[in-house]
């Protein structure tokens, strides 16, 4: 089964500090909004971001639409870096892995 959570600081005494894994898909959905030439890909049967925490370890992987006329390739590292970016300063936890799939565009 895998983890709902990531332990951020385990201590004895005080007890453990953890993120749901709900809160990096909040910020993560929150940095593909904030590009301007993305529209997320939303359905009723599948999120357009997918969080996978294995051994504390957060991966994440984001299907997009870009706008037609958009550099694919710079939009993708845009998204890419700024779902990194806000994860690290609001969580103070760094992702392993961010994958970002173009699933079509947008006209």
């Amino acid at each position: 089964m895998a983890q709902d959570y990531i332990v951020l600081k385990d201590s004895k005494q005080n007890g453990m500090i953890a993120m749901n894994k709900s809160v990096f898909q909040s910020i993560a959905d929150i940095s593909i909004r904030e590009v301007e030439s993305v529209s997320s890909q939303k359905s009723t049967f599948s999120k357009p971001v997918s969080i996978k925490i294995v051994k504390n370890k957060l991966k994440i992987e984001a299907d997009i639409k870009v706008r037609y006329g958009a550099n694919v390739n710079a939009v993708c590292e845009l998204v890419q870096n700024k779902i990194y970016e806000n994860i690290a300063f609001m969580t103070g936890f760094k992702p392993s892995e961010v994958s970002v799939n173009v699933t079509g565009f947008d006209f």
